[in-house]
C-alpha cells in the first residue's frame, strides 16, 4: 500500500500547518495513510516557524511525517541545478518530490508550480499543484504516488 503524500512549501507552511486547516484535518483525520513529506532544506525552512515546528513534531509522533534520504536529496538537487531546466530557485523541493515520489504540493510560488508541472522535471506520474487546499481539500485524496521513485532506470 502506498502512502498518500503532500509536500507543503515553506511559503504556505504557516497557513496550512501552524493552524487548523484542511491540510491538518486531512493529515490527522483521514483514513488510509496520508503523509506530509519534508526533509533536507525544506524541513529546515518549515521549522524556522515555531508553530510549524511544533506541528511537525506532532505529525512525526503520529507517524504522518515522511522524510527522504539526505544524500539522495543532495545528489538530485545538484543534478537539477546542473541541467538548467528549473525556472524556480526551489531545486531542493523538486529534488524532494523526485526522491520521495510525492506528486502533490501546496504552494503559492508560481515558478515552483511551473517547474513542478514540467514533464521534463516531474514525471511518472506528473505533479499536481494545490495553491489553496482549503478550497480544494477533497483533491488531496487523489494521489497515491508517494514512494514511487520517478528516476527508475530506463
Amino acid at each position: 500500500m502506498f502512502d498518500v503524500c503532500l509536500i507543503v512549501d515553506a511559503n504556505v507552511g504557516p497557513t496550512y500547518l501552524a493552524q487548523p486547516s484542511a491540510v491538518i484535518a486531512w493529515l490527522l483525520g483521514e483514513r488510509g495513510n496520508p503523509k506530509l513529506v519534508a526533509a533536507g532544506k525544506l524541513l529546515e525552512e518549515l521549522a524556522l516557524n515555531a508553530s510549524v515546528r511544533r506541528r511537525l513534531v506532532t505529525l512525526e509522533q503520529a507517524g504522518r511525517l515522511r522524510s527522504a534520504d539526505g544524500e539522495k536529496l543532495r545528489m538530485e538537487e545538484r543534478r537539477l541545478r546542473a541541467d538548467g531546466r528549473c525556472t524556480s530557485n526551489d531545486h531542493h523541493v523538486l529534488a524532494l518530490a523526485i526522491v520521495s515520489g510525492a506528486r502533490t504540493i501546496a504552494t503559492n510560488d508560481n515558478a515552483l508550480a511551473t517547474d513542478f508541472k514540467n514533464k521534463r522535471i516531474i514525471d511518472q506520474p506528473r505533479g499536481s499543484i494545490y495553491p489553496n487546499p482549503e478550497k480544494h481539500g477533497r483533491l488531496l485524496r487523489h494521489t497515491t504516488s508517494c514512494g514511487v521513485d520517478a528516476r527508475r532506470p530506463r
